[in-house]
């Protein structure tokens, strides 16, 4: 058995909302769940470009130990092409620092400081240039930058290089 191929999707600068919500102790588990607010950004890739639409969504990351930085992800925002198409995006998985690593992380974090990654699923219009994302498995990758998350989507292929088809 051969290993998949990762292609490149998009990526996407997200501009976060700096004001966090955090809903301490949920259900007496010491659990904490931030609500990170997006405020906009840009997504960019070889068959996408255009934004995420404003204050269209948030991360409700859940925070299992206070004292690490390990979070469990579930993000959702809507994107709109340069074409007018809307697509609305939902990602869960893991941001959590690397080996050794016991502090806070900087507004800066690259994939030398955490593994971040994430379960991607898309959902477009049927009909529409980009109905082909309603049937791809694509996974997402992030580093910081100045405190803005840059995540880069790749789809999950046995067939390197040949673009996913319409449904």
């Amino acid at each position: 058995m051969r290993m998949p191929h990762l292609d490149f999707i998009y990526r996407i600068v997200c501009d976060m909302d700096p004001s966090v919500s955090e809903i301490r102790n949920v259900d007496n588990t010491g659990t904490t769940r931030l609500v990170l607010p997006i405020l906009s950004g840009s997504v960019k890739g070889p068959r996408i470009d255009g934004k995420i639409v404003e204050r269209s969504g948030a991360d409700w990351a859940e925070q299992v130990s206070p004292g690490k930085v390990f979070s469990r992800l579930n993000a959702r925002y809507t994107l709109q092409t340069n074409d007018g198409v809307f697509i609305l995006v939902n990602a869960h998985g893991i941001y959590r620092s690397g080996p050794g690593q016991t502090e806070k992380l900087t507004p800066t974090a690259s994939q030398d400081d955490v593994e971040y990654f994430t379960h991607i699923n898309l959902e477009a219009p049927g009909g529409s240039p980009y109905d082909w994302m309603n049937g791809v498995f694509a996974i997402g990758v992030m580093t910081m930058f100045e405190g803005k998350p840059i995540i880069d989507c790749y789809r999950l292929t046995n067939f390197p290089g040949k673009p996913a088809e319409k449904l």
